[in-house]
């Protein structure tokens, strides 16, 4: 069992083992979550230790992420000197899900050969042999028969869910009363304040337009006092749109032109309150023929492109490789982009990716600094 692994390891230090206890204790605790904000960005650190990728990759199946759970469980098999049982009970119930039951059978003989009593291992193969029985194209198992197989944690308690469902059947009466009160308020004339996006103390200039402008030299682009101003109206909207690659171009463009110096101030105070690129969002991507003709101009912009890996290189605090821009679909390589990753992912040449990230640059030179990866499979010649 995972307990007795994490007991049996010793670790120099022990700090690092309490956070695979604790992280484990989540785990049981059904705070899968939580576990993972807080193992992954400790992912470096941690790239020789089975058990942290066991935990990983189990949480990332109770939360649906199969393929992630799968490789993180993969990795873990790797690193273990000895197959451990939560590795291939997870690992056995990847196989089923993809309808690879000869694998999954195997997986559960081999637990069975290592101890008989295993009851998760026999009553696995009872339903994998019914599975194998199935007409083809029959339904797989259901999530929740494969949910038995793992691990288990703590489900809460049916009385306290009971509460829940009367408090939010409590809390939609009082919506429904406030709801029509406001609309009672509405009819005769008032409102209700439009909700503020988060950001700097003040968004909204109080400049007159002879004050947008400051001639100078070495400008990149240069714009009317009325361009200044709808650009840093555009900007706003876009942020409190949570829009933020569109936020962030209107940016840039302020602070690469003519513009007054407290207005560049202001642009450039809302850069922190801009959000890192999420696969949850969904944003506007910029091209590769926009970000190539001036990337200056979209420094931190989003974008999410699909391409075949290539030069990977794995180094102790990042990983860089190049991505064949448009390879996937054909013979034509429409860029060749750097892309950098400060987070660990189990990578390899020739695998087709989506990158998501935002535009970087270092020395003159532009990249793309990934903040999220999917794995799309192989290019095959």
């Amino acid at each position: 069992m995972l307990e007795e692994k994490l007991s049996r390891q010793p670790s120099p230090d022990m700090a690092d083992e309490s956070l695979l206890q604790q992280a484990w204790v989540l785990y049981k605790q059904g705070r899968f979550t939580a576990a993972l904000e807080s193992l992954e960005p400790r992912i470096f650190q941690f790239r020789e230790e089975p058990a942290f990728f066991r935990i990983l990759g189990l949480c990332c199946l109770r939360m649906g992420d199969w393929k992630g759970g799968e490789t993180y469980l993969q990795r873990s098999r790797q690193l273990e000197e000895t197959d451990q049982r939560d590795t291939l009970l997870g690992l056995m119930a990847v196989a089923a899900r993809k309808k690879d039951y000869s694998e999954a059978v195997r997986i559960g003989l081999n637990l069975l050969d290592r101890d008989p009593r295993d009851s998760i291992a026999k009553k696995s193969l009872a339903r994998l042999r019914v599975a194998l029985a199935s007409p083809e194209g029959a339904p797989g198992l259901d999530k929740e028969t494969l949910g038995l197989w793992l691990p288990p944690y703590k489900k809460s308690n049916p009385n306290v869910k009971t509460w829940v469902y009367r408090g939010f059947i409590l809390l939609a009466i009082v919506f429904g009363l406030t709801a029509g009160i406001w609309w009672g308020f509405s009819v005769s004339g008032m409102s209700s304040p439009k909700q503020i996006r988060q950001g700097p103390e003040s968004l909204v200039t109080s400049l007159g337009l002879a004050e947008l402008i400051q001639p100078g030299s070495g400008i990149a682009v240069t714009l009317s006092s009325q361009e200044i101003s709808l650009g840093w109206e555009r900007a706003q909207k876009a942020f409190q749109e949570y829009k933020d690659s569109q936020a962030r171009f209107e940016i840039n463009r302020i602070l690469l032109s003519n513009a007054s110096a407290p207005v560049k101030e202001k642009a450039r105070s809302l850069i922190p309150y801009l959000h890192e690129p999420d696969f949850a969002r969904q944003e506007d991507s910029s091209t590769y023929q926009q970000v190539r003709i001036n990337p200056i101009l979209y420094e931190g912009c989003t974008i999410r492109w699909k391409g075949v890996l290539t030069n990977l290189v794995s180094g102790e605090k990042k990983i860089t490789f190049d991505l064949l821009l448009g390879y996937q679909d054909g013979q034509v390589v429409e860029g060749i982009v750097p892309v950098e990753l400060s987070f660990a992912a189990l990578l390899k040449n020739s695998q087709v990716v989506e990158v998501l990230g935002s535009v970087a640059l270092r020395d003159g030179k532009w990249f793309v600094r990934a903040s999220s990866l999917r794995d799309l499979g192989y290019r095959t010649p």
